[in-house]
This record gives C-alpha cells, sequence and structure tokens, in this order.
C-alpha cells in the first residue's frame, strides 16, 4: 500500500505497517521547489516494512525523503530511476537494505543501527553528532522499543556493511565542553540535550564493514570515530583515509590499496582489542601514530609490509611483549597455527623491519629484527647450531638491542675469575692483610691484550692461572665484543 505524499507537509505520529513510499510525477504536479526544506518527511513514525519505489524520471530539481526519530524495521528499495533522490535519516532506530545505483545520497546521523546494507550507492555518510542528542526525543523512541534506558542504546550492537559504495563518509563530533550528562540547549532552551562521558563512548559497540569494488572515484574518509570493529577487504582504487579513532578491533582481509591508504592516530579504548592483516597488500599504506602496543593481539598473515611506510608508531619495548604479534590464518582462533607458523612470523618481521628502515626508523627496525632472529630460532628445520648461535645472541646482548645484559656478564664472570686467578696464585684468602693494590690488577686483568706476567712472574704461574686468565679472554672478550655491537646499534646500517 502506497503512502498519501504530500510536499513540503510533514508526517508525524502515525504506525505502518508494511507501506510504499511511491515517487510519481503526480506527487509534484503544482509544487514549487522551496531551497533547504525537506520534500518528504516522516518524523516520530513507527515503520514495520518500507520500501521506496521510482519508475519514472521526474522533473524536480531535489527530492529529499527525511526520516527523524523514526522507528524502521525493514527499509528496502524496489526501484529509483530519478537520480536527485536523497535519503537522510536522524536519530532513528532503522533495519534493512539500501541497494540502487541511482540515489544521489544516504546520510545517517545518530541512528541506532542493528543491521544495515549500504550497497551500489554512490554517496554515504555516516555521522554522530553529540551537539543534536535531544534526550527527550530519545526516550520517546526508545519507549517504542526494548530498550529499558540510555545504557542499553550505548551497549546495543550496531552493524553497518558498505559494499561497492563510490565514497563513504564516516565522522564523529565530540562534546567541546567538559560537561557531561543532561544540559539543556543553549539556543533552543526548551530542548533538553545530552553528552556521552568518557565512559559512555566505551560502551559503543558499533561496527563497520566496508567491501571495496575496485571504482575509480571510490573515497573513504572515517575521522574522529569510535567503533567497536572496522572490516576492510577488496581492491580500494580511490584514497582512503581513517585517522584520530578509537577503534577496538581492525580486520583486513584480502584488500589492496592501488591509491593510497592513510592510517594515523589510531588505537583501541577496550582491553580486548585485536588488529589483524591477513592476505592483503600493504605496500601503499602509511601507518602513522598508530598504537600496536595496546592491542591485546596482532596477527598479519602473508601480507606484503615491504613498501609500506611506519611513522611514530608505538611498537612493543621488549621481546617477550612482541609475542602478541601471531602469524595466525584466522586471529579468531589464536592456539590454531599454521604448520610454517614462525617461518611466517619470521618472514613478515623482515618485511616490517625493511620498511621501519626505508621510513628511517632505525630504533623500532632493530626491534623488529631482534624479534624476527627469535622466531627464526623456534624454526624446526634450523640446525642445532644456528640455534645456539640465536640463544646466545638472544640472552647476551637480547640481539644486539640491550648493553645492560652483556655489561653485567663482563662484571660478573670477569670477578669470578680474576678472584679465582688470585687465589690459584695465593695471593688472597690465605692472610689476614690484603692487597689493595690487586684492586689495581683487576683493570689489567679486563685488559684482554695483558700480557701473562702482568701479575707474577711466568715462572709462578700454574695450570689454573693460566687457564682462569683464557677464560677471560675467551669469555669476558666474547661480551665486550656483545657489549660494544649493541652499542653501536644506532650507528649500524
Amino acid at each position: 500500500m502506497a503512502i498519501e505524499l504530500n510536499p513540503y507537509h510533514k508526517i508525524e505520529n502515525q504506525n505502518f505497517i508494511s507501506e510504499e513510499i511511491r515517487i510519481t510525477p503526480e506527487v509534484f504536479e503544482n509544487i514549487t521547489f522551496i531551497n533547504g526544506k525537506m520534500v518528504l518527511s516522516f518524523e516520530n513514525c513507527n515503520f514495520k516494512e518500507i520500501s521506496i519505489f521510482n519508475d519514472t524520471d521526474i522533473d524536480f530539481k531535489d527530492i529529499s525523503i527525511s526520516f527523524t526519530y523514526c522507528l524502521i524495521n525493514r527499509i528496502k528499495i524496489r526501484e529509483i530511476k530519478t537520480e536527485q533522490i536523497n535519503l537522510h535519516f536522524h536519530g532513528c532506530i532503522i533495519e534493512g537494505n539500501i541497494d540502487n545505483g541511482t540515489i544521489r545520497n544516504v546520510s545517517l546521523n545518530n541512528c541506532i543501527i542493528p543491521s544495515l546494507f549500504l550497497q551500489n550507492l554512490n554517496l554515504v555518510e555516516i555521522s554522530f553528532t553529540e551537539e543534536n542528542i535531544f534526550i527527550r526525543k530519545w526516550i520517546a523512541l526508545c519507549r517504542r522499543t526494548d530498550f529499558k534506558n540510555i545504557n542499553d542504546v550505548l551497549g546495543f550492537k550496531q552493524s553497518i556493511y558498505i559494499n561497492h559504495v563510490k565514497k563513504v563518509f564516516i565522522r564523529k563530533n565530540h562534546n567541546k565542553t567538559k560537561r557531561t550528562g543532561i544540559k539543556r540547549d543553549d539556543y533552543r532552551r526548551d530542548m533538553i540535550k545530552f553528552s556521552l562521558s568518557k565512559e559512555q563512548k566505551k560502551q559503543l559497540n558499533i561496527n563497520v564493514s566496508i567491501d571495496f569494488s575496485k571504482q575509480t572515484d571510490e573515497l573513504l574518509t572515517i575521522n574522529d570515530s569510535i567503533l567497536n570493529s572496522l572490516s576492510l577487504t577488496g581492491t580500494a582504487e580511490g584514497k582512503v583515509t581513517i585517522e584520530n579513532t578509537r577503534i577496538n578491533n581492525i580486520y583486513i582481509h584480502d584488500y589492496n590499496s592501488l591509491n593510497e591508504t592513510f592510517l594515523y592516530n589510531i588505537s583501541p579504548y577496550l582491553k580486548a582489542s585485536k588488529f589483524e592483516i591477513r592476505k592483503s597488500n600493504m605496500d601503499n599504506t602509511w601507518f602513522d601514530n598508530i598504537d600496536f602496543n595496546s592491542y591485546k593481539i596482532l596477527s598479519f598473515y602473508r601480507t606484503r609490509f615491504a613498501k609500506a611506510s611506519f611513522t611514530s608508531c608505538n611498537f612493543p619495548s621488549d621481546n617477550l611483549t612482541f609475542e602478541k604479534f601471531k602469524t595466525l590464518k584466522n586471529i579468531h582462533y589464536p592456539d590454531q597455527k599454521p604448520q610454517n607458523y614462525f617461518k611466517d612470523q619470521y618472514e613478515t618481521f623482515l618485511q616490517l623491519r625493511k620498511s621501519l628502515e626505508n621510513s628511517g626508523n632505525y630504533y623500532e627496525a632493530q626491534k623488529l629484527g631482534a624479534i624476527s632472529k627469535e622466531s627464526l630460532r623456534k624454526i624446526a628445520g634450523l640446525s642445532y647450531w644456528d640455534k645456539f648461535i640465536l640463544w646466545v645472541s638472544r640472552y647476551s646482548n637480547n640481539h644486539g638491542l640491550s648493553i645492560k645484559g652483556p655489561f653485567v656478564c663482563i662484571l660478573i664472570f670477569s670477578i669470578i675469575f680474576y678472584i679465582i686467578y688470585l687465589m690459584s696464585l695465593g695471593r688472597i684468602f690465605i692472610s689476614t692483610n690484603f692487597d689493595w693494590n690487586l684492586v689495581g690488577y683487576y683493570f689489567s686483568f679486563l685488559d684482554l691484550t695483558h700480557k701473562k706476567d702482568f701479575l707474577v712472574p711466568k715462572t709462578e704461574l700454574n695450570g689454573w692461572s693460566v687457564t682462569m686468565d683464557f677464560l677471560n679472554k675467551v669469555i669476558v672478550g666474547f661480551f665486550i665484543f656483545q657489549f660494544i655491537s649493541a652499542f653501536r646499534k644506532y650507528y649500524k646500517k
């Protein structure tokens, strides 16, 4: 059944079961276009099912259809011929499928979206603006649903599926003042506004899935948003920009950017968070100020990173926390590791290291180099001696990263060898008088180029003293080399 339409006359407070918005030339006969005003408006209406139909071109400058604080259980598009149709949803609860390549624009502002498919559209704008959350209208809308209070609304899972859309803009305008909660509007004193607190924002459960279709003018921009999850897949030929956004879970699968993907200032807002890149080509991607360290688990699997750029990213500070970096077929099953898990992990870290070096970030590059050696050490086919070399490197100077380890080992081993050396010569622990000159001779003993008779003539040396002198030169010399190697880590090319 078609709804009777009257341009520039709002339809309010009505219930519809299974209705159709039929847009025909007859609706606009003798109607003069009014700039800046919605042509067809619905407010506080309930739709069990609503479809939009238009099979004829209409000579009217702009046909904007607005839904404000409406409950829409199912929306679908039957057919659209006229190119000047725009759909606007504000403060609605909406489900369904909007699939049409003729509609000019679809915008959603402060909507609760249990499940909505936006497909093959020209332009999609999704916004969450705190300056126009009017609590009375929200409460009235919630009373028509199962939501009992605002916390039920915040924690409700929302799913937005965006497939093959030419231009997508997602943004959030945050409260500019520190005051949160209920307050009166500064301009309309009769309107009660509501601003979310930081804790309430953490309850948001907005999930966005985007599938690219390799269109030349495809564009995605996400800015200042708060998302529980973001999924990217497909081939993006246009520019992709995601910045200043809190995202708990990021899933990038079978993704390829032919133009440029720019990720800036991204971090999670909950501890249980995941970052997964799988079977993707990230060569044209710029990772800038990404807080990898705050994600609980990361998985990079069969992905190209060699030509990607990493700047100002926050990586884990040591090898132990680098264990959160995985190479998994599916991040949701961390215990199911592929057969060549450590080899895949080794090659992935080598790519990341090369990318960081190309960006001039040698500090983080050396971290990746160290953890790649740890992955190499765990490869099953590696020889025993190679594993031994890597094991020694790990615990001597953390693969060239730590000067503390070898420095402590130099002191411990040299002092132990020196004490045993002096005991073998009978210079300590046999007389109550201690020769303080032996403290100074310790530094001569520490000098690897010292002569055997630096302390006593050769005729007084014995097997123990010669052995301790030799072991000191070999073992302490090794740790001195490891110390120098780690100390020069920023001078390596």
